[in-house]
């Protein structure tokens, strides 16, 4: 085995290493980074040459770069499976692009590890910035963003990479079994277009994915207060009506919201309205969910029996910010424990909305 045919190696292991430092969260310093790849590299080769283990045409030995997931697992901040999903894509891109070299070499009726290592620089040298400027970018996004769906897509993706990356290496072994054919490398770069298309693909379903979640955020909260809305509410309500769960409902209306409408303007009214959402959803946030259900009236959903400190708390609102634009003006709310067997979502709203005005009565006449 030759200096040059271990260069051709080296050279993917180089281009490998520096696209996946550019996608990930470093640890630590580029220094460090770059002494324990040099040294872990070192000691790889070191084992290989002294075992008189050689990277033969058929590229079965590429498998062997897996290895490398220990460094980068130890530099990177990054999960696990991000990092192993990252790898083997830079790895089916570079694997290909050494395939190819092979094959066209081979083609050529020749089998000298320099022309193998011209070739392939010069397909990286085609292909780099394209690479680096379009496809990583969008890979690097779907990485970044599929943490907002189902857990188990990383583990999918994880998958599907690996399993694209051991195909392109078997595919190039088989390939290498028989003489090379221009059909043979038309082949291989299909499969690789095949890859790389698939991850456009992907790309595209994250991002309309990403947009169809937007917008269902948009359709079921309300734009001033950030809350959930009376949509949200029928449907949250509506799922704890068929369980056998106990829960509490308090409707709550903001008391005199006209008059600071009138007295500092709406504005104000709606900094008011803001603020005591902060307020409510804080209160609300460990056990419940709290529901703008229109204009200065809200709705929360305590999941249990609502305890009376949680209600002083709200009622009270100890938390209105001295600084806010106007005073804390009160509020009259109703409240409901529900036990199962429940009557339906608009028995038990009209029941606590009841509960609320009766209460707001008896504030105004005593």
């Amino acid at each position: 085995m030759t200096i040059i045919s271990y260069l051709t190696v080296i050279e993917m292991l180089i281009f490998n290493l520096y696209t996946l430092d550019r996608c990930c969260h470093r640890k630590h310093s580029s220094f460090k980074t770059f002494l324990t790849f040099f040294l872990f590299s070192a000691a790889f080769f070191i084992i290989l040459y002294c075992n008189s283990i050689t990277f033969k045409t058929n590229g079965r030995l590429l498998i062997l770069g897996i290895v490398f997931l220990l460094p980068i697992n130890y530099l990177y901040k990054d999960h696990v499976l991000v990092l192993l999903v990252l790898m083997c894509s830079i790895w089916i891109y570079t694997s290909g692009v050494l395939s190819l070299s092979i094959q066209a070499v081979s083609l050529m009726g020749s089998a000298s590890p320099f022309c193998v290592l011209v070739l392939e620089s010069l397909l990286f040298g085609i292909t780099i910035v394209p690479f680096n400027k379009i496809l990583v970018p969008k890979y690097a996004f779907v990485l970044q963003n599929i943490k907002n769906f189902d857990e188990k897509w990383y583990k999918y993706l994880a998958m599907d990479t690996c399993l694209g990356f051991v195909t392109l290496v078997i595919f190039h072994a088989a390939l290498m079994t028989e003489k090379t054919s221009p059909i043979k490398i038309l082949a291989t770069v299909l499969l690789l277009f095949y890859i790389i298309v698939s991850y456009f693909i992907l790309y595209k379903i994250v991002i309309d994915s990403m947009k169809y979640k937007q917008l269902k955020h948009t359709a079921m909260h309300d734009p001033l207060t950030g809350l959930a809305n009376r949509i949200q509410l029928w449907e949250n309500l509506n799922s704890l009506v068929k369980s056998e769960e106990t829960f509490s409902i308090l409707f709550i209306d903001l008391d005199k919201f006209k008059q600071i409408n009138d007295q500092y303007g709406h504005l104000t009214g709606d900094l008011y309205l803001k603020h005591f959402s902060d307020i409510a959803s804080r209160i609300f946030h460990e056990n419940g969910t709290v529901y703008r259900f229109g204009g200065d009236e809200f709705v929360a959903i305590y999941y249990g029996l609502i305890p009376q400190a949680t209600i002083d708390r709200l009622t009270q609102c100890r938390e209105w910010d001295p600084g806010a634009p106007c005073p804390f003006n009160q509020l009259s709310t109703g409240i409901l424990f529900c036990r199962p067997p429940h009557p339906t979502a608009e028995e038990l709203l009209h029941q606590v909305d009841e509960l609320m005005y009766q209460n707001k009565l008896k504030k105004h006449t005593s």
